[in-house]
């Protein structure tokens, strides 16, 4: 129970460092509200600078709420299975907010907002990476490896293929086409990363008690082609506003490899040696602060320069990981709340590309996770039944999504990367609503049939559903 109560304290202690480093950065967000407003506007300036701060205190406040364990489990009984669906008020809190009638969150205010949003990011990539330990692949059978090979290559494929002849057909003719090549594939890239990407609820949802655990590792082990798929495209397609080294692709690679390495190696010397827990937290947020820095200032993925730091510190051997994942657990919910707020913020709902992407990108999607599911159920090793085949192929979207459009926002800040938040963001949404309807259709006639066979009456089978559930 004592080591139970300094989990939770570490955690709390960890919310509330990252909530005071929130509340030193209002000022700045309030003032830059009003930055180069006309002058007609100045002598309403306390009164804009005032709303700001109100607005961002009750914003950090729902989003702090939204990561409580109790409303969590109200969103398991209700049968939310994404966080970007659960999460889909603070979008239209972006939105709202964006809106010139309301003015909390204007052009400069979103400038001011790219340092807490690489933080955000960095912290979700230590949380990513810190879940990549040596008990993930324990005990796994033979053939998961060949399962989520093709269970994320496939969607890749399908996603990028289609997205990307779509991206070519509304980009104005082939001549303007060829002027945004580059562009369209790295557009393309981020939506097939996005949407290869699975919820571990997937499998509690559907209904696949026997293989629950097994395939929510898979989905796990699926974040590490997100990582990739990030670091390949930052690398790649560099910004225009570029740093002063010229490097090729695959040097940016293995720059992004060692800066995560060396935060790794740095943040495990001092972590290992904090004594008391207000050191042990303020450590934790300078990494998270160092590495998301430094990522920004070379233009690369804050994300996956932590992740590689979260999976060395998973790894070494010490004390600091149950105080270190108690911290990251507790604020992953929120800081994913905050992003979905951003990209509200920045989504250009005008914009009817992303509206012509949103059904593509969702039935791309969908082909490819069937053709990947059934691929993956036609080899040897571990079998996978009705169930399971359906658990992967009607799966929700993870939230790692979230990041990478968030990564692709911060990257690229033009406009044109507004249609593939469209996608995203509309293409989770749809995948939601299938979900549902999967749940509560087809898999349920799956499983009553599976224990007809098994000369399981039906009221059992439901039971043993709501118990998964």
């Amino acid at each position: 129970m004592h080591h139970r109560g300094r989990l939770t304290g570490s955690g709390a202690a960890a919310a509330r460092a990252v909530a005071a480093s929130v509340a030193a950065l209002l000022p700045a967000l309030a003032m830059a509200s009003v930055d180069g407003a006309p002058a007609a506007a100045v002598p309403d300036a306390p009164e804009v600078v005032i709303k700001t701060i109100l607005a961002m205190l009750l914003l950090v406040g729902l989003a702090y709420l939204g990561g409580h364990p109790r409303v969590q489990a109200w969103e398991e009984k209700l049968r939310v299975s994404q966080v970007i669906t659960a999460g889909f008020p603070f979008v239209l809190l972006g939105l709202v907010a964006r809106h010139p009638a309301v003015g909390v969150v204007t052009a400069p205010v979103l400038a001011q907002m790219g340092t807490l949003l690489g933080f955000a990011l960095g912290w979700i990539g230590l949380v990513a990476g810190f879940r990549f330990d040596a008990r993930l692949f324990g005990g796994l059978p033979p053939g998961v490896a060949r399962i989520v090979a093709l269970a994320t290559s496939i969607p890749f494929a399908c996603v990028v293929g289609l997205t990307g002849f779509a991206l070519l057909s509304i980009s104005g003719g082939l001549g303007e086409a060829a002027a945004r090549a580059p562009a369209l594939v790295r557009d393309a890239l981020i939506l097939g990363t996005a949407g290869a990407m699975t919820a571990k609820t997937s499998a509690r949802l559907l209904g696949t008690a026997g293989s629950a655990s097994v395939l929510s590792r898979v989905a796990r082990i699926e974040e590490l082609a997100g990582v990739l798929g990030l670091a390949a495209v930052a690398a790649y397609f560099r910004p225009h506003a570029d740093v002063g080294w010229q490097l090729p692709g695959t040097a940016w690679l293995l720059v992004t490899v060692g800066l995560g390495a060396t935060l790794g190696l740095l943040a495990y010397a001092m972590l290992s040696t904090a004594r008391s827990r207000p050191e042990f937290v303020v450590l934790t947020l300078g990494t998270v602060s160092f590495g998301a820095g430094a990522a920004s200032y070379l233009h690369l993925s804050p994300i996956v320069v932590t992740f590689i730091a979260g999976a060395l510190l998973a790894n070494f051997p010490g004390t600091h990981r149950a105080r270190l994942g108690a911290a990251l657990h507790r604020l992953e919910r929120p800081v994913y709340l905050l992003s979905l707020f951003a990209i509200g913020a920045v989504w250009d709902v005008a914009d009817w590309r992303g509206w012509v992407l949103i059904p593509i990108f969702t039935a791309a999607r969908f082909i490819g996770k069937r053709l990947g599911a059934n691929a993956a159920a036609g080899g040897h090793g571990v079998l996978l039944g009705p169930r399971e085949r359906e658990a992967l192929a009607v799966a929700p979207m993870g939230p790692l999504a979230i990041a990478i459009v968030v990564n692709a926002q911060l990257l690229y800040p033009d406009r044109s990367i507004s249609p593939v938040a469209s996608a995203i963001i509309g293409g989770a949404i749809l995948t939601e609503v299938a979900v549902q309807l999967v749940t509560h259709g087809k898999l349920s006639t799956l499983e009553r049939r599976a224990g007809a066979l098994r000369g399981e009456p039906a009221a059992t089978v439901d039971r043993s559903r709501e118990a998964t559930g």
